[in-house]
């Protein structure tokens, strides 16, 4: 049973084509129960940043791999952002955010700063996301949403664009071979690791 002094967050593992572990994403939790329970994804923001990068550390959390960062648009707005150290951070822009000129004018912004951006659970190219695509490193591709047929195209008009392709929710080995045949540069999904608590005091 854990102490009221201990906290929690939970890492689920990004591997690249060799299978390589090479990052995590990191994700609120309240206990060691490994659930999720979140009602306000500026305080979860906050608290997974407070844990990891104070009270835990990074590197006690991450092991020298990248951590992706879930940012909703009040986070990314806001300058606190800036305290992370990019060369540990992948910004992820949930896909709560609604874009706009200064979510765009934001994202240019942090990118010079030499951070890099990740879209998440990115399903369909729209006139309001084309500005971002060509400014991100990584576009999550969220496979549970898209058919087979879709989810070629999605690629293909993607390839288009510099950012790197990472294919999420990856649940099944036959899902995992479907990606691993259209070149996706990574992985991530309960196929290669479900999410785990970590805990510290």
């Amino acid at each position: 049973m854990g102490s009221q002094n201990e906290v929690f967050v939970a890492r689920q593992p990004i591997l690249n084509q060799e299978r390589n572990v090479i990052a995590y994403e990191l994700l609120f939790r309240d206990d060691g129960s490994g659930e999720a329970r979140v009602s306000d994804g500026a305080r979860a923001t906050a608290q997974v940043i407070a844990r990891v990068f104070g009270r835990l550390g990074v590197h006690s959390v991450m092991g020298g791999c990248a951590a992706f960062v879930n940012l909703d648009a009040e986070t990314l707005l806001g300058r606190g952002v800036e305290r992370l150290p990019k060369e540990d951070v992948v910004l992820e822009l949930l896909e709560t955010i609604e874009v706009d000129e200064a979510i765009v004018h934001r994202c240019a912004e942090l990118k010079h700063l030499g951070y890099r951006l990740a879209l998440d659970d990115f399903c369909a190219i729209t006139p309001a996301y084309e500005p971002l695509l060509g400014l991100v490193d990584i576009v999550k591709i969220d496979v549970l949403q898209l058919d087979p047929d879709a989810l070629e195209r999605l690629v293909r008009r993607l390839r288009l664009y510099p950012a790197r392709l990472l294919a999420e929710k990856v649940d099944t080995t036959e899902r995992a071979r479907r990606c691993r045949a259209l070149g996706f540069d990574f992985y991530q999904g309960f196929h290669f690791g479900r999410p785990a608590a970590f805990a510290g005091a």
